[in-house]
């Protein structure tokens, strides 16, 4: 039996029970499995998440699908689907809050509509992280974003899509927002500097990173030069993995040393770094008036602060802060630029606890899970947390509906509780 896994690892350990789907493929037999179906579903969410939908026009008939299929799977065999919610009750918590927000938020409907939607991106990343091993999920992902970038690219050559507005003018790409481009591009580069190592063709991987660079000057977003450049740090860690587990532990106490103390020395040197990329990306100094979105938010966050406004809500009702910001930052804005304002604005501590308690324990596990086997796979997910970490702190990339990073962050609590044996497998019928 032949199976895609790394060549130091053992296969039941990183992905769980081999399945009567991958026993027949091993016997020769290439018919559909359930195991193809899942990585559709996988595609196809991973491709909303992005935005790609959205930008070629389908984008709410396509998580409506994805919602309704996800339901009769949960339903097919409710026992089961028990056990695995019962196991992912951490990464549901945060959409508990959400939904229960409903009670006090000044519009209820729309709380309730979108915390809906949280739940049911929620329970797709549950449902394809129970059915699919975590290396399927990383090559896809990463497969995914490359391809939509090269795609974006592409158009911007030979314009085969018509331009996306955008108030700093028009973006020739697939992508509906240049941010979302962004955004993609660092995924996508984190992904293929991953799948280079996992693939024994590392140095390949980080020449097809350094490709994405141009990709990033057609966004010209400076979160994305700032979370781009974590994978300066990322790389060693992969490459001195393998050298064992003391190795490992120096590896990532000194890229996590780099990671905070080169942004400390920065601002004890006095050298405006941010300033510099700003200016040459002709951005002012508000980060395209991100600061002043900010300052408003956390005003909101000061008169709610138990349980906010409600998850979605602040966008939807007339507001002295909406209505400046609408006309003075960006008509039709429809978030903070930080996902960690988004969520206290929306559920105010309460939702801060549950959700900055999942993101440690989603960051410990995946730190753990490195130190136990040092495999890439364990890598890609510790890092992908990280970086959209930094980003969130720019963007609204977690905490958030359709989003493929919220979702891998979820994905990465049971893929690394499976690998350090927390999580148990139900039979495989799904």
């Amino acid at each position: 039996m032949t199976l895609t896994v790394e060549p130091h690892q053992d296969p039941q350990r990183q992905s769980g029970p081999v399945s009567a789907s991958v026993l027949r493929r091993g016997a020769g037999r290439w018919w559909l499995t359930r195991g193809h179906l899942h990585m559709a579903y996988l595609i196809l969410a991973a491709m909303s998440g992005t935005g790609v939908v959205y930008r070629l026009g389908f984008q709410s008939p396509g998580w409506m699908a994805l919602y309704a299929l996800t339901i009769l799977w949960y339903l097919r065999d409710w026992r089961q689907s028990a056990a695995i919610l019962w196991q992912a009750w951490p990464v549901l918590m945060p959409c508990v809050i959400a939904m229960a927000s409903t009670l006090w938020s000044v519009n209820p409907p729309v709380t309730a509509y979108r915390s809906f939607q949280l739940t049911m991106t929620t329970l797709i990343a549950v449902r394809i992280a129970s059915a699919i091993p975590a290396h399927h999920t990383m090559i896809v992902v990463s497969l995914t974003s490359a391809v939509g970038v090269a795609l974006s690219y592409l158009n911007s050559i030979v314009t085969f899509l018509s331009p996306a507005f955008h108030p700093n003018g028009a973006l020739k790409g697939i992508y509906m927002h240049k941010n979302s481009l962004a955004k993609a591009t660092v995924n996508a580069a984190h992904g293929l500097v991953t799948l280079g190592f996992y693939w024994r063709l590392s140095i390949l991987g980080m020449l097809a990173a350094a490709l994405m660079i141009p990709v990033l000057g057609m966004a010209q977003s400076a979160g994305a030069y700032v979370t781009f450049a974590i994978l300066a740090i990322y790389v060693p860690v992969l490459w001195i993995r393998r050298w064992g587990g003391t190795a490992r532990r120096v590896a990532l106490l000194f890229s996590l040393m780099v990671l905070f103390l080169v942004p400390l020395a920065i601002y004890i040197s006095g050298i405006d770094a941010l300033g510099l990329l700003l200016e040459r990306l002709g951005k002012d100094s508000t980060l395209t008036g991100r600061t002043v979105i900010w300052a408003f938010g956390l005003e909101e966050i000061a008169k709610a602060p138990i349980g906010g406004v409600g998850f979605g809500a602040f966008w939807s009702v007339p507001s002295y802060a909406r209505l400046y910001i609408e006309a003075y930052v960006d008509e039709g804005l429809y978030w903070f630029h930080n996902s960690y304002i988004e969520l206290m604005v929306g559920n105010g501590l309460l939702g801060a606890v549950t959700f900055f308690g999942l993101l440690i324990a989603v960051v410990i596990r995946c730190f753990r899970w490195y130190l136990q086997d040092g495999s890439v796979t364990s890598g890609y997910y510790l890092f992908y947390v990280l970086i959209n970490l930094v980003a969130a702190l720019s963007d609204n990339v977690i905490y958030n509906e359709h989003s493929i990073r919220h979702m891998l962050i979820a994905m990465a609590w049971i893929y690394a509780g499976r690998a350090l044996g927390r999580w148990r497998d139900v039979p495989p019928r799904i």
